[in-house]
């Protein structure tokens, strides 16, 4: 394993693990504060909760600006769980997440967002619970919040014209960790480079009729940094979905 730093786009360097497992994949924009604290309990908890189970954490530096890619090519050199995975510049919040999947090696594979607002517990259970089960799909549903009202009101109404739209029993689109056996990865082909990736995950797991557990997390309020999520990433979402409504994508 090198300890380079991250410098070019594209460019993957893996920890010193072989016959990987199970894959979480996590996109880190200017995340100086949340990457070391994150990577610090995410690694313990799934060590204690897979057991022997080998796992990988891909670690994708999405075009950042700040000092992240310094903290995490230092941490390559203290966990050999690391994948890390450079991309320049920013792809956007999907091309960064479809970028870490490609570079993913488990047969289970998921994502998370980098910013701490979930127990690493309850993230490494969900991972346990989709490698352990026949289930295609295994996410989270935030049962109780404390990101804003703001982002609980965007949230509230996405998920209401989701079901509108597009039926179904799932009634957090957008929560995650999300976590896929590889094969259903492959079924879905994924290709949306925006927010909108949670949603067509679910659209087409719903049109595949795959089967889908909601396992509810507490979702806590961001402790470094601020979200990027805003009322123009609804309207966003409203397009995106009329269009997969209209068979446009």
């Amino acid at each position: 394993m090198t300890a380079a730093g991250p410098v070019r786009d594209g460019e993957v360097t893996y920890g010193i693990q072989d016959n990987v497992e199970v894959s979480a994949v996590v996109t880190l924009f200017n995340e100086q504060e949340n990457i070391e604290p994150l990577t610090r309990s995410l690694i313990p908890a799934f060590r204690a909760c897979l057991g022997k189970t080998k796992f990988e954490l891909v670690l994708v530096l999405n075009g950042p600006l700040d000092g992240t890619p310094e903290i995490a090519s230092r941490l390559t050199r203290e966990y050999p769980e690391i994948t890390l995975m450079s991309v320049y510049p920013n792809r956007a919040y999907g091309g960064g997440l479809l970028a870490g999947i490609s570079a993913a090696r488990g047969q289970v594979v998921g994502y998370l967002d980098g910013d701490q607002q979930l127990d690493p517990e309850e993230v490494a259970y969900i991972f346990r619970e989709a490698a352990s089960t026949s289930t295609d799909l295994v996410k989270a549903r935030r049962v109780s919040r404390h990101d804003g009202l703001l982002r609980l009101a965007i949230s509230s109404v996405f998920n209401l014209l989701f079901r509108l739209m597009y039926g179904g029993a799932a009634c957090d689109i957008n929560a995650k960790p999300k976590v896929f056996k590889r094969a259903t990865l492959e079924k879905l082909c994924l290709s949306s480079t925006d927010w909108f990736l949670d949603a067509e995950a679910m659209i087409k797991a719903r049109r595949l009729a795959l089967t889908v557990k909601e396992i509810p997390v507490d979702f806590g309020k961001r402790k470094f940094g601020s979200s990027n999520v805003r009322v123009v990433t609804l309207v966003e979402f409203l397009k995106n979905m009329w269009k997969y409504r209209n068979g446009n994508i």
